[in-house]
Formats: C-alpha cells, structure tokens, sequence
C-alpha cells in the first residue's frame, strides 16, 4: 500500500505520495549503532596486571583465566570477572587510611585490648577461576581473608594474659602468622591466594592497665639488677679471698724453703766447725741483711746479741 504525504501548495493541501528512502536509511542507521555496540560490548581489553574469567549464565560455567596486557572476545549475553593479580597491601590498624578497624579482643586474664596486623597478598592468575567461581563479586578479602585473620588473633590473644601481651609479643607474632598461613592454605576457596607478609603490629592495653604493667616490669628489672649487683659482689669478694689464700700460700711456701735451706747451712756449718755459737753468728748477719732498722738486744748472760725475729 503506497504512502502519502500532504505538501502545501499555495491554497491548499495537495496529497502526493511519499518516499521510503528517509525510512530506509533511519533503519539502517539504528541497526548499524545496535551492531556496532553489540561488537564493541563483545571485545573486552584486558590491562597489564589483570586476570579475567568469563562467565556464561546459560551453560554455568567459567573459562580459563587470561592475563593482560591482551584482547578477547566473548558473547554478549556472558559475563566478565576481573581482578588484579598484583601484590595487594591490607592494613588492620588505628592509622588514618587503613583498609580495616584493629581487632578487639579479650586476653586470657579478661582484659580487652586492641590489636592491629598487616599482611600482603597476590592472586595467582592460572587458579582465578576457582576465586571468581566461589566469590563472583570478587569480594573474597572483605568476605574470607579479614575475618580469618580476626579469628585467627582472638584464637592465639585468649590463650596469653595482660603480661605476656607485652613481655611475649615476639612469640604472640610468630603463632598469629603461623595460625594465620595454615588457615588460608587449608581453605579450598583460597587456593589462588598466595600470602607474603604477616606482622603484628602492635596490641594497644587500657591506659591503666598499661601503666600497671611498666611499674612492674620496672619493679622486676630493678630486682634483677640488685640481685646482679649482689651475686657481682659476691663473686669479687670470693675472687679476693682467694686471691689472698694464694698469696698466703705462696709466702708460706717461701717461708719453708727459705728455712729448710738455712736449716741445711747450719747442719753442714756445725758438722763441718764443730761450734754453735758459729752457727749463731752467721742466724744473726743473715737477719741484718734482710732487715732495716734491726733492734739488738743485749744480753748479760751473752757477749753476742740477739735479734728478735719479727714477720
């Protein structure tokens, strides 16, 4: 059926008929943007550091992973999971910025402290799928990692009290790291994740608690230090006992030889002269060799004098 359109011809309308080109060219128009974007929404441009999966609703399933930089195609009515396999950071602490709150928990002796962790991250692009097929809106971190980890901190903080929070915080880290490594290696939905860091950062006391626990830490050092002042002393105090024994000792020993080698000279000087009065003379010129400010004692009964042996 032919189609008209009505054109104004100075009085009056005047019925002529129509061209269909206008029509023509507006459906090829249309039909040219909806193929152009149809091939356009089809393309998907994968960045460098990206891994993609593309999911189809009607078959339910996902395709093997592919890494950036590169280009692929896929059917308009599928799906794309995209993620960075890149090293991510993820901070739990009270510094302003961070991804997460500390985690509050209570010690083995009842108090609540605050304890803040970081810890580092990437996927591994060859199982991305097994990541996007059980946390498709790519929110594994907030949905799995972080509160493994605040499970994993109120496991190991329960077990130690106040005290050790501080005095033990070196052990504290290591099983908050190791506890922390073997959940996330044992979870089937975490495969792709590969962990690199786990620190523990600080655990925050009550002020009070705190400074309860530093007066005594302080009284304990203070104690430490006088029981090593008084073993020091001790042990200088033996060291110069002994020291005076082995001096004792040594002059002793002297003593003995000396006299056994003058008793030595006077036998032979007897046996050989026969006098003992000899004898006496050659004690007395030994002992003013050896003295000063010698005292002689005069006696009536004896022209010779005497010396008093004085040590």
């Amino acid at each position: 059926m032919p189609e008209y359109r009505y054109d104004w011809k100075g009085e009056k309308w005047e019925k002529v008929k129509a061209s269909k080109w206008p029509i023509i060219l507006i459906a090829i128009l249309i039909i040219s943007v909806v193929l152009v974007a149809s091939i356009a929404s089809m393309v998907i441009m994968i960045s460098a550091g990206e891994v993609v999966v593309i999911s189809d609703p009607l078959t339910n399933t996902l395709s093997a992973p592919r890494k950036g930089p590169a280009y692929i195609l896929k059917m308009p009515w599928q799906g794309v999971i995209r993620d960075f396999h890149t090293i991510d950071y993820v901070s739990m602490t009270a510094e302003k910025g961070a991804d997460y709150s500390p985690v509050t928990v209570l010690t083995r002796d009842g108090v609540t402290v605050s304890v803040e962790v970081t810890f580092t991250y990437e996927i591994e692009p060859d199982k991305f799928d097994v990541l996007a097929r059980n946390y498709p809106r790519v929110d594994y971190e907030e949905a799995r990692l972080v509160p493994l980890m605040m499970q994993v901190v109120r496991d190991v903080i329960s077990q130690y009290s106040t005290d050790d929070c501080i005095t033990k915080r070196s052990e504290i880290a290591r099983l908050i790291e190791q506890r922390f490594r073997d959940a996330v290696s044992t979870d089937l939905t975490l495969i792709a994740i590969k962990l690199h860091d786990v620190n523990l950062r600080g655990v925050t006391l009550p002020s009070t608690v705190a400074q309860a626990i530093e007066r005594k830490i302080a009284a304990q050092q203070e104690m430490l230090a006088a029981q090593y002042q008084r073993e020091r002393e001790i042990t200088l105090a033996n060291a110069t006992a002994m020291k005076q024994i082995i001096q004792a000792t040594a002059e002793a020993e002297t003593y003995r030889i000396k006299i056994s080698a003058l008793s030595l000279i006077l036998r032979e000087l007897v046996n050989a002269t026969g006098d003992s009065e000899l004898a006496r003379l050659y004690i007395m010129m030994e002992y003013l060799t050896r003295l000063q400010n010698a005292t002689l004692i005069i006696s009536p009964s004896s022209p010779i004098p005497t010396i008093p042996i004085i040590r």
